[in-house]
């Protein structure tokens, strides 16, 4: 595989490197316009191997994706730094809770659980449809057609795992197995080596693994279940921020910097109109 360099399974690391658009501001936090946890750092959470949001390049330290440049220009506007902070994908909400950084990222999805305990900004409509090895195309392109088999996800993919329910609540025999991984690319690994019969990403992230990996990935047109993506705060903890942070990307999107930044991804086709709140379209904070 072209894309994945190797994914520490650790707690949380914070990660010295910033990446381009928050290096050029200043780091005393002069100018800032929210607080942070770091006066004039904006430390967000994430998996860091979210491909094409947030990941690294095989061979590279940078972080890239669609996600970090949104960030990158909401910081900017801001009069922040960024500085991104590795966690497991199940940790993400836990880590805001203890105050290790500011808001999450990675492609978490809105369901009741999380928005019990999260305020959530969404950037761009997704969902998650199946992943298979290019010699199976084909061959699972609905959720009954996985009944029997292994299914791998993220640990803490709850939305994924209600979808599963619902759909072995119609299977005839076997139900879908779940296997659930740390990180997609050990996710990937499982499905090479044949451990699980179909991997479970988002939409953008299984496009963006088929196009960079053809002789080794395919997908199908089928949805498990659509979902907005989202920004993660934690609720009554900074609204200044979440606030700020919507009303930027909401700007972002009217100028067009939003929608450039999706074209270069070739990820337009799930752009917003404007920034979903908590789950909702037509909501603002």
């Amino acid at each position: 595989m072209r894309f994945f360099p190797a994914v520490a399974a650790a707690a949380v690391l914070v990660l010295a490197a910033c990446s381009n658009g928050g290096a050029q501001q200043q780091a005393s936090g002069q100018g800032a316009k929210v607080p942070t946890v770091q006066q004039g750092v904006l430390m967000i959470g994430s998996q860091q191997s979210y491909i094409p949001g947030e990941f690294r390049a095989e061979g590279s330290q940078d972080l890239r994706g669609f996600g970090v440049e949104i960030v990158d220009e909401i910081a900017r506007r801001l009069g922040l730094t960024t500085q991104w902070v590795q966690v497991d994908y199940s940790a993400i909400i836990t880590g805001l809770q203890a105050g290790q950084f500011d808001m999450g990222s990675g492609g978490m999805s809105p369901n009741p659980e999380r928005l019990q305990q999260v305020d959530m900004i969404g950037y761009y409509q997704s969902g998650a449809t199946f992943l298979v090895r290019k010699a199976d195309a084909g061959k699972y392109a609905t959720g009954q057609a996985m009944c029997g088999q292994k299914l791998g996800m993220l640990e803490g993919s709850t939305t994924l795992e209600k979808a599963v329910e619902k759909e072995n609540a119609s299977c005839p025999a076997g139900k879908i197995e779940v296997e659930h991984y740390t990180s997609t690319p050990l996710g990937l690994q499982g499905l090479l080596s044949e451990r699980i019969s179909a991997y479970a990403p988002d939409l953008a992230q299984a496009q963006y693994i088929v196009k960079e990996n053809p002789d080794q990935f395919a997908t199908t047109d089928y949805h498990l279940v659509d979902y907005l993506i989202n920004f993660t705060f934690m609720k009554g903890k900074n609204p200044e921020l979440r606030d700020a942070v919507y009303t930027t990307l909401d700007a972002m999107i009217k100028d067009g910097t939003y929608d450039k930044i999706l074209g270069k991804w070739s990820l337009t086709v799930g752009g917003l109109k404007q920034p979903a709140y908590n789950g909702q379209l037509d909501a603002r904070p």
